[in-house]
């Protein structure tokens, strides 16, 4: 799984045209089919998708299919399963990241009567109107051809809020937007048990879950009576002995899989559970001499 938009910054198939940090706009083109990516949003996301289709696959099991021509919004901490299909030609994209300020800095020029305070949807598609496909071709023509200063990121990215703002309809749009700043609460027990593996810190897990730090703490602690590092730990690394005992598999491979993103780092802690690197693991293996663990 990939942390998005941080591991975009290095991929060969994204030009970055402004950045601040995380927030940045981006352009996406792939000649070839991308399916079954795991990503982990870090930012709220909008993703005008230019040609190709992009495909959506949510931690609560929603399919969110968009075309060319259409675009979504996806808020902050959804995690999901991503195909992107070329359609026999190119996919493309135009991505806006941005932050909780842009929201409230948006949200601070408008008008709207009593907000709707129930639960955020996952997530907010619409097709691109004139004046949005404008403004994306105009972004591209400008400065696609080599990266700007961040002067211009979060003017620009108002203005595309404005312009879905004028597309949505006011009430419904800046409802969407307030209820964003709400916190959504997950069981700890079956979100944790279902996503122990993935490369995330115990802050992300708090804020997935709908939590203050604090709060995921004493909540975790109420249902798994131990901290969420330590069980975190213990997880993982029964999972890595599991599938090396299923079959071997390279060390990057493993500690990607259960969870790790610093592979020398999950070699220290494997070797503190099974005194053997995950190498000599296999190796033991091999040979019939595999080791008892108490992870």
């Amino acid at each position: 799984m990939i942390l998005i938009p941080q591991r975009l910054f290095t991929d060969p198939n994204v030009r970055t045209l402004m950045r601040d940090g995380n927030n940045c706009i981006l352009h996406k083109k792939l000649s070839t089919d991308l399916i079954g990516r795991e990503a982990y949003v870090a930012n709220h996301v909008v993703s005008i998708v230019l040609s190709g289709e992009q495909i959506l696959r949510t931690y609560e099991e929603t399919t969110i299919r968009v075309k060319a021509g259409e675009m979504v919004f996806l808020p902050r901490g959804v995690y999901y399963v991503t195909d992107l299909r070329a359609k026999g030609s190119t996919f493309q994209s135009v991505l806006f990241y941005f932050d909780e300020e842009t929201i409230q800095q948006f949200l601070a020029g408008v008008t709207v009567g009593e907000i709707n305070r129930t639960a955020a949807p996952e997530s907010l598609r619409f097709p691109q109107t004139t004046a949005v496909s404008t403004f994306s071709d105009a972004l591209l023509a400008v400065y696609g051809q080599q990266r700007s200063g961040k002067e211009f990121l979060r003017l620009k990215t108002l203005e595309l809020l404005h312009l879905m703002n004028t597309t949505v309809g006011d009430r419904a749009f800046v409802e969407f937007l307030f209820r964003l700043t709400l916190p959504k609460k997950r069981n700890i027990k079956s979100f944790m048990e279902h996503n122990y593996d993935k490369p995330l810190k115990v802050e992300d897990y708090a804020y997935l879950t709908g939590r203050s730090l604090s709060s995921f703490r004493r909540d975790f602690r109420d249902y798994f009576g131990t901290t969420p590092n330590k069980w975190l730990r213990q997880q993982r690394l029964q999972q890595a002995i599991a599938m090396l005992d299923a079959g071997e598999m390279s060390v990057t491979e493993l500690s990607y899989a259960v969870g790790y993103d610093n592979i020398s780092y999950f070699i220290r802690e494997f070797r503190k559970v099974t005194g053997l690197s995950p190498k000599q693991y296999m190796l033991a293996r091999r040979n019939n001499d595999r080791p008892p663990a108490d992870a």
